[in-house]
């Protein structure tokens, strides 16, 4: 009732938008926090990838916050009713500003993902590694100027947001850039979750311990599914009334950025709930991390010499178990953040 009051166009798919956005980004917070704390307490590694994975997060929450402001103002309503409560104006300021932002903070998240990445490869695998540095570029070289071009997509930003001069904007041109940056995300998305099980599945590490690093790490189709259906909804910005059919978009948009900051931060975070799943993966035990301790050595960066050089017999589970069990302590957790380390 108090929204009605204060906000008399605020309904339709508005109250949706605000709680998918919110429930989700709740729990992409906590997965941040998260993540820092095992940066600063567990893993010394990754600092660059956790910075990036903080911008791309910064963005979204702007973006969030601009969309609840849009919701509120109308955003998922019919457009009869915003004409109604005179709040059209309101509506095109604050539903552009989180296109503006919404474009940037998935490009960010893209950059967070390939950094991470580069970080768990070290200087191993140069074809895979070009590849990350690709989708990363290319990711902010489109995103960039879609986003400058939201706002003179009108010739000048006050007809943008003026109400009585939208039929002297052409939708079409940003319709296709709505397009291709959806698909550019779904693409690379996909890209970002296949890569680590190829990085894992070159390695001579015991199977269940692949499956379990590469479902771990391969989470982003999750924001790669999401990312179609968002450009699939972009259709919805060429009908008459925008202001309802956008809604969907928005909702879409809200669930793929935020599966990307909640992707993105799942591995880093492996390391405070693997007690919880080892019943489940009984993965290999870190025979490397034991060797380090008795004596300590440099990574090379190629993850596959670095077994040879230890000649660690992974495969044989049952022997490295009972080694460690001798020494009074079972190390069994994995921390992804490590593996340029040489640790796998």
């Amino acid at each position: 009732m108090a929204n009605s009051n204060r906000f008399p166009a605020y309904g339709g798919h508005g109250p949706t938008s605000i709680c998918v956005g919110l429930t989700l980004g709740s729990i992409a917070t906590i997965l941040i926090l998260l993540r820092i704390y095992v940066r600063v307490n567990i893993n010394k590694l990754g600092t660059t990838a956790l910075l990036w994975a903080l911008f791309a997060w910064t963005l979204t929450v702007v973006t969030q916050v601009f969309g609840v402001l849009a919701s509120l103002h109308g955003l998922g309503n019919y457009l009869t009713i915003l004409a109604q409560y005179d709040e059209i104006h309101d509506f095109l300021k604050f539903t552009w500003l989180t296109v503006f932002f919404f474009v940037l903070a998935i490009a960010a998240g893209k950059v967070a993902v390939s950094v991470f990445l580069l970080e768990v490869v070290g200087k191993a695998l140069p074809r895979i590694r070009w590849t990350l540095i690709a989708i990363a570029v290319l990711n902010v070289v489109c995103a960039v100027p879609v986003a400058i071009y939201v706002w003179f997509q009108c010739g000048h930003p006050a007809t943008l947001l003026n109400p009585l001069q939208q039929k002297q904007c052409d939708r079409h041109p940003m319709i296709a850039l709505t397009y291709f940056i959806g698909a550019l995300a779904a693409l690379s998305d996909l890209l970002l979750a296949i890569i680590p099980s190829y990085i894992l599945w070159s390695l001579q590490i015991h199977r269940k311990l692949k499956w379990g690093l590469s479902l771990i790490m391969g989470t982003g189709v999750f924001a790669a599914a999401a990312a179609i259906v968002r450009t699939w909804a972009s259709r919805f910005l060429d009908v008459e009334d925008v202001s309802y059919y956008t809604g969907i978009l928005f909702i879409w948009g809200e669930i793929e950025e935020w599966l990307l900051i909640i992707c993105m931060s799942v591995p880093p975070t492996w390391p405070l709930f693997k007690p919880y799943f080892q019943r489940f993966l009984e993965a290999t035990p870190r025979v490397a991390s034991y060797l380090r301790r008795r004596e300590p050595a440099t990574f090379s960066g190629d993850l596959r010499s670095e077994l040879r050089t230890h000649n660690i017999d992974i495969a044989n589970a049952a022997k490295s178990n009972m080694a460690l069990k001798t020494e009074g302590k079972k190390q069994g957790w994995i921390e992804l953040e490590e593996a340029r380390d040489g640790l796998l």
